[in-house]
């Protein structure tokens, strides 16, 4: 019997998957064919009934008058009982007009049908999903098995509201990344600031007492105007882009010597501010070191002193009494790094994982005043962009250790 089954389940699934017009037509056809056989039955039934009471009387002329008067033929006669003749009338009005009523009333039935099986789930399920999507609940899915019109319509409908769903995502993605990018441009503003505190910090403790040259005080001022130019262009560049990831990266030629005095310049301005002491030093023999100082490579140093200004910021928070700040170019790999160690309590073990990961604040000092909890997120993504890495870590003699490399290619 499963085939049987299996043929009974395809023609049901195919008069479901009906158009609307031939699904009609369907039902109007089989309307006509129960109306006819209901009439049909009814008619014969009623006649011969009609001819039962009409032969008690022995009328010889009886089929003479019926061909004479017509389908009411009954009408014409009151000798017959009383009774007899309401039967006789009343099964020749039904005789008669059966056909239209069992038409009237099946119209009505295949209307009731035809709504109940094929309008009123799908009607049913469209206000609902329109009524949810119109309190902004997308979280539900509109199904109707069928490939009628509605069954289009309900597809229609889902396909909307995943559209919603994706474009709400999109909403939320990118006001993450407006956020995310807020928040970088914030802290990122702040350790130039932060620089340029350094600087007024020295100039206003040693020119009163007349211990700074004048041609110091210019390199200072200079120093100081490049600062500024660095921030006039960060800011015009993060007021033209959506995300994190679309600061532009622009290398350009220049020599590891002068990568490591701007680095030296960042950490002579930070040793001007707090009790914190910061050391560089590059590592290898001096012959190396100078050897190295003449490489040339292309570089984006803006990317690189954000970074590093943004980790040794971060270990100032945390240090105790001194930074040390230690850089190298593997020529072999053509991988500049750096590595910032501090002399505080070092990573947690849990922070080892969470620290990298934005608006992380479980792992700072509350003492020392509100922070982004995003730094070394954004010198991550950095750092990636100039094809290098962040990593972190405790070091062996204490303290945390950052350590970030960027792929300085020889030019």
């Amino acid at each position: 019997m499963d085939w049987l089954e299996e043929k009974i389940e395809k023609t049901v699934r195919y008069i479901r998957n009906l158009s609307f017009r031939k699904a009609m037509m369907a039902y109007i056809l089989v309307l006509a064919a129960v109306v006819a056989a209901a009439s049909y039955l009814t008619m014969i039934m009623c006649w011969q009934w009609e001819l039962a009471e009409w032969g008690k009387y022995e009328r010889e002329d009886l089929m003479e008058v019926i061909y004479k008067k017509g389908p009411l033929w009954g009408w014409g006669y009151d000798y017959a009982a009383e009774t007899d003749l309401f039967k006789i009338r009343f099964l020749d009005f039904i005789r008669v007009w059966c056909p239209f009523l069992y038409a009237f009333a099946g119209m009505v039935v295949t209307i009731c049908i035809f709504y109940e099986r094929r309008l009123a789930k799908p009607l049913h399920l469209l206000k609902e999903s329109v009524a949810r999507i119109r309190e902004n609940d997308l979280d539900f899915c509109v199904s109707y098995e069928s490939e009628d019109e509605l069954g289009s319509l309900c597809d229609s409908v889902e396909d909307m509201r995943m559209e919603l769903v994706r474009g709400k995502q999109e909403m939320w993605r990118l006001i993450e990344k407006q956020k995310e990018l807020n928040a970088a441009f914030a802290h990122d503003l702040r350790t130039p600031l932060t620089v340029l505190r350094g600087y007024t910090d020295f100039l206003a403790r040693y020119i009163p007492e007349g211990k700074i040259s004048e041609e110091k005080m210019q390199d200072t001022l200079l120093l100081m105007s490049a600062h500024l130019k660095r921030l006039e262009d960060y800011s015009r560049t993060m007021k033209g882009i959506r995300s994190i990831d679309e600061v532009p990266f622009c290398p350009e030629g220049m020599t590891i010597g002068s990568i490591e005095k701007k680095i030296r310049e960042v950490v002579f301005a930070l040793n001007q501010i707090g009790d914190i002491e910061i050391h560089y030093h590059g590592y290898g023999a001096e012959n190396a070191q100078k050897e190295q100082d003449e490489i040339r490579v292309a570089a984006d140093d803006n990317i690189i002193m954000e970074v590093l200004e943004n980790v040794i910021s971060n270990a100032i928070r945390f240090a105790r009494k001194e930074i040390e700040v230690a850089g190298h170019y593997d020529v072999v790999k053509s991988e500049f790094s750096l590595i910032v160690r501090d002399d505080g309590n070092g990573f947690a073990e849990e922070e080892l994982v969470k620290a990298l990961k934005p608006y992380h604040k479980e792992y700072e000092s509350k003492e020392k005043g509100e922070h982004f909890g995003i730094g070394l997120y954004i010198c991550r993504k950095f750092c990636k962009k100039h094809g290098g890495t962040l990593d972190i870590a405790n070091s062996i003699r204490g303290g945390a250790a950052v350590t970030v490399s960027f792929f300085l290619e020889r030019v």
